[in-house]
């Protein structure tokens, strides 16, 4: 039961913890797809274990929509710091 408690419970605490980031809608909000996406995983896999088949799917397809959340904001995101900080370093050079 030990183990069960946990997956619930750090799905649990990744998801509010990912909604809130997202939510506040500051510079690193885009990490919050990556807390989606671990606690949709954990759920998924808790859903399975106890039979709540129902759980699972709905996890599954929320695993698949955190990607496409990854896809569409945090991919742009990490490239347009990469190509702010290039800038920043060609801009100290010149």
């Amino acid at each position: 039961m030990m183990m069960l408690d946990i997956l619930e419970w750090t799905g649990t605490i990744c998801g509010i913890a990912g909604a809130t980031l997202i939510a506040s809608n500051v510079r690193l909000s885009p990490w919050g797809w990556w807390l989606f996406l671990a606690s949709s995983v954990v759920l998924s896999l808790y859903g399975l274990l106890i039979g709540a088949y129902g759980i699972m799917l709905l996890n599954l397809c929320f695993v698949m929509t955190n990607l496409l959340g990854l896809v569409r904001v945090w991919i742009p995101y990490m490239r347009s710091r990469t190509a702010m900080a290039a800038d920043f370093s060609g801009q100290e050079a010149g």
